[in-house]
């Protein structure tokens, strides 16, 4: 009973999406375009991606 319900809310959250994915999808942009100005204007673009890189080698690199 619990995985049929589990299923059920899965399959309808992702029809909602879906349904929705040109809103998702803009909402996604404006977040990631505000928090990447605001992050350039701080001077703190550079820092940030290298770090971002960094987590990104470690795991990729945990996988081999």
């Amino acid at each position: 009973m619990s995985t049929l319900l589990a299923i059920m809310i899965l399959a309808a959250t992702t029809v909602l999406v879906l349904g929705n994915l040109r809103g998702v999808a803009a909402d996604t942009y404006q977040a990631l375009a505000g928090a990447t100005a605001r992050t350039r204007d701080r001077g703190l673009l550079i820092p940030r991606l290298a770090f971002a890189a960094l987590w990104l080698l470690i795991f990729v690199l945990g996988y081999f």
